[in-house]
């Protein structure tokens, strides 16, 4: 049985073990980044432990980086758990992480709608060819679905792209299946073939506004991608591969093409092309020696103000690994005179070849965000091309083998206040030392913790009476409980204007000490790391006996010496 004596109840906080530090100046962990931590490590929580997030190398960072806005990525891969939607601070603390019935998740963004800020990812089956097969998810501040987006006429929804213009209405990418006379790639026969759709969709109803097929404007050799075993029975060919859509202020759109290593730009009354950026059949005159119109395999192609384009060029695929080093790519466009030219180029200082996905964003402060896809890192630059902050969620050394990957990384300002309570933990240190953790994921406005006790949870309030507080630093907070204690305890989160939140489900510190009743020294090791611990004390013991066994040798064999008194000087 616990006593209780608030006098002599005294608690010391600090941030709980497992959150993931950030290096003031930036380092490079030899063995994280060689596979030594293994290819996906993670942060787990005491108080969540169905959560976990991606432990970050910061190789390198700046005070000039955007901290005011959140880092998001869906983590994925074959050594991640689930796919996951995360959310991290400017510290690599976690904000917010969820799954989504197990599916594969790509593409979390901050998007707006009728004046409301929504998280949208897709979610599907990406196991179709290179692309996917599903629905777009929108969740309310509160993390509940708003809507799930679904392309036009019975398609699937692609995982590539999904964006909502000011209007309300939506720009999502279709693949569908459709039969074509392969004989200009060497086939002689009608075989199948992945078009590409752009579908433009009322958020409202559900109906389709705008339409666009690759196949009606692009020939099948105008493509890089060689056809190989495709077209046969149902291999279909991809050889066009739309990754982004954009829309301007005149209402055209522009798209990318993966295999024709090319940007087309489409007339958004008459579904004609305008004009064709980079590839076989470029249309404008490279002022930059080449380097503005020799991009491939390119994701991410956005207008950013009236005549300048932004791209991920990764320059290398799957098959042509190291041909070009990934750049971010920017490029003003002049279509009066109809050429092209560089305005910054963009590259990681570890030389990254990214052989799929990526991301390129344009910062409100003007810095340039780059996400490299496939291998695990992002990395953010000045505009001039100065590399600020560099990030890995993953082992440079596992770069490029699907293990632990995002198809995009983007930062936007976000609004979380979830509909659950926090979550709280309390774990035995020792015989007299307790510790209580607590966290909410997704909540983005708490400022303070304040840890309350109470003997009688009948009583007003139930009693509760303020222990200690803190700040809020970083995901899990902890508090450590010296000496004695009362039987309930529980965390209210505050906001920085100071009312109050949420509260944490109270834990009745009696039936916790029952589960942690002391039946050895085993009660008082942290049992998430007991076999490292009892590792450690194993080794411990081997490197004492060799001393203790050394020394007895040393002892038999050392020289005769009679000790005597010393003399007492008179």
């Amino acid at each position: 049985m616990v006593r209780l004596s608030w006098t002599s109840f005294l608690v010391v906080v600090g941030v709980a073990n497992g959150i993931p530090s950030k290096p003031s100046d930036g380092s490079y962990d030899f063995g994280y980044e060689r596979n030594a931590y293994g290819p996906h490590p993670l942060v787990v929580f005491k108080s969540a432990t169905q959560l976990e997030v991606p432990k970050l190398d910061v190789l390198q960072s700046s005070k000039s980086c955007e901290s005011s806005l959140y880092t998001l990525l869906t983590p994925r891969g074959g050594a991640t758990h689930e796919p996951q939607a995360t959310i991290l601070d400017s510290n690599g603390d976690l904000i917010w992480t969820s799954g989504w019935n197990g599916q594969q998740l790509y593409n979390l963004m901050v998007q707006e709608y009728k004046g409301e800020k929504y998280l949208t990812f897709w979610a599907g089956n990406d196991a179709v060819g290179g692309h996917g097969a599903g629905t777009i998810i929108m969740l309310d501040k509160t993390y509940s679905l708003f809507k799930e987006v679904r392309a036009a006429y019975g398609l699937d929804a692609d995982l590539h792209d999904f964006r909502i213009t000011p209007s309300g209405t939506a720009l999502i990418t279709v693949y569908h299946v459709i039969h074509k006379d392969l004989s200009e790639v060497g086939k002689n026969h009608i075989g199948p073939v992945w078009d590409c759709v752009i579908q433009e969709i009322d958020l409202e109803t559900g109906l389709a506004v705008f339409q666009w097929q690759a196949s009606d404007h692009w020939n099948l050799v105008d493509s890089y991608r060689e056809i190989g075993d495709d077209g046969e029975g149902d291999r279909a060919y991809d050889y066009f591969h739309m990754n982004s859509i954009d829309k301007d202020t005149r209402g055209n759109y522009l798209t990318s093409s993966r295999y024709m290593h090319s940007l087309t730009y489409i007339n958004g009354t008459t579904s004609e092309v305008i004009w064709i950026l980079g590839g076989k059949r470029n249309m404008f005159k490279d002022l930059s020696e080449g380097t503005a119109t020799n991009f491939a395999y390119q994701h991410d192609a956005r207008w950013s103000g009236k005549d300048t384009i932004t791209i991920f060029d990764n320059g290398v695929d799957d098959v042509h690994r190291d041909i070009a080093i990934t750049r971010g790519l920017k490029l003003r466009v002049d279509e009066n005179t109809m050429t092209v030219s560089v305005v910054a180029e963009y590259f990681n200082p570890h030389k990254i070849h990214g052989i799929s996905q990526g991301s390129f964003q344009s910062l409100p402060n003007g810095n340039v965000l780059l996400g490299y896809g496939n291998s695990a890192a992002f990395t953010e630059f000045s505009s001039n091309g100065e590399v600020l902050c560099d990030t890995h969620f993953g082992p440079e050394s596992r770069f490029g083998t699907a293990e632990v990957q995002s198809y995009r990384v983007y930062k936007y300002e976000w609004h979380g206040m979830p509909k659950t309570s926090p979550a709280s933990a309390i774990r035995r240190n020792t015989r007299r030392s307790w510790s209580f953790y607590v966290s909410w994921n997704g909540a983005t406005e708490v400022s303070k913790w304040i840890l309350q006790g109470s003997e009688d949870l009948n009583g007003t309030d139930g009693g509760w009476k303020e222990l200690n507080r803190t700040d809020r630093l970083g995901f899990e907070t902890e508090f450590e409980i010296l000496e004695t204690y009362p039987r309930y305890l529980r965390a209210a989160a505050v906001h920085e204007r100071g009312y109050m939140l949420g509260v944490s489900e109270p834990i009745d510190v009696e039936e916790t000490e029952e589960q942690f009743k002391p039946t050895s020294v085993l009660n008082y090791v942290d049992r998430e790391n007991l076999p490292t611990q009892l590792a450690l004390m194993a080794g411990s013991a081997v490197v004492m006996g060799i001393i203790l066994r050394m020394g007895a040798v040393a002892w038999n064999n050392r020289p005769t010496v009679y000790w005597r008194l010393p003399t007492v000087p008179k």
